[in-house]
């Protein structure tokens, strides 16, 4: 799965050009009520985007440690390295108005050709990362989702995704499981409470335990905290791109948008 050459591209739709220009995308105006996410009554929900939604394209690229060293332009930090796993992490939080265009030049040098040309083109992106994997979501209807990626510890390795993060129903459950699904539950209710904060422009403003997100199947309905004692009802699913990763998508209710899932191989 760590490979440029498992790419998985989610919705090739052709990117919204006529768009102002894009404002960071962790500066966000509280967005207007999202559409709920697609149903997963079907076989394979990732492949029926919900017909009036509009689609959100999100390209999920693996990326291996380099074998050899890099002949192209250099990195951030003036070396002529290759994207690597670890890259991932301090991508993470970046858009295409935080990144200078020398760093973003870098970056699309070393991304899967598909990938380079759909960010080319886009006037907004944003990239969720952590170590191994970089999420890509184009378009100006990005900044109206909620996106959180996390790497699932290995079973031997000691807990990354503190307690501290989940309710009281939250932690019960997962005292419940046994220990080598502990870490991957805690870690999805995580992603969940992140992408949600994240839909609704509330970042980490509020603490991640206020938010009760232990729904049983892969997708659910959240209420984040809002100002003046209200609360938000944001839709969020969870996507399986592979054993190592937890990854969440959040649309605040009930904007019609999506993110539509169409995989292929490069």
């Amino acid at each position: 799965m760590e490979t440029n050459a498992a790419l998985l591209e989610l919705c090739p739709e052709p990117l919204d050009q006529d768009v102002p220009d894009p404002r960071h995308h962790l500066v966000r105006t509280p967005p207007a009520p999202l559409a709920p996410a697609p149903s997963t009554d079907r076989p394979h929900p990732h492949d029926h985007p919900d017909a009036a939604a509009v689609p959100v394209p999100i390209f999920v690229v693996p990326i291996e440690s380099p074998t050899a060293p890099s002949a192209v332009s250099p990195a951030f930090d003036g070396s002529t390295s290759l994207l690597s796993p670890d890259n991932c992490l301090g991508l993470n939080g970046h858009s295409r108005a935080t990144l200078d265009g020398a760093s973003r030049s870098w970056l699309l040098a070393r991304l899967p050709a598909r990938v380079a040309t759909a960010m080319a083109a886009a006037t907004h992106w944003e990239l969720y990362g952590t170590r191994g994997l970089l999420v890509v979501a184009c378009g100006e209807d990005a900044r109206r989702m909620g996106f959180s990626v996390e790497s699932v510890r290995r079973e031997a390795a000691a807990p990354t995704t503190p307690y501290e993060v989940l309710t009281a129903r939250e932690a019960r459950l997962a005292a419940t499981c046994p220990d080598a699904e502990r870490e991957r539950l805690i870690t999805r209710f995580w992603v969940r409470k992140d992408a949600a904060m994240q839909a609704v422009g509330r970042g980490l403003s509020i603490a991640p335990e206020r938010i009760e997100a232990g729904f049983p199947t892969d997708h659910g309905t959240v209420s984040v905290p809002g100002p003046y004692g209200l609360e938000v009802p944001v839709s969020v699913r969870n996507f399986a791109f592979a054993a190592s990763y937890e990854f969440a998508v959040a649309t605040a209710e009930p904007l019609p948008i999506a993110p539509s899932f169409a995989y292929s191989g490069t």
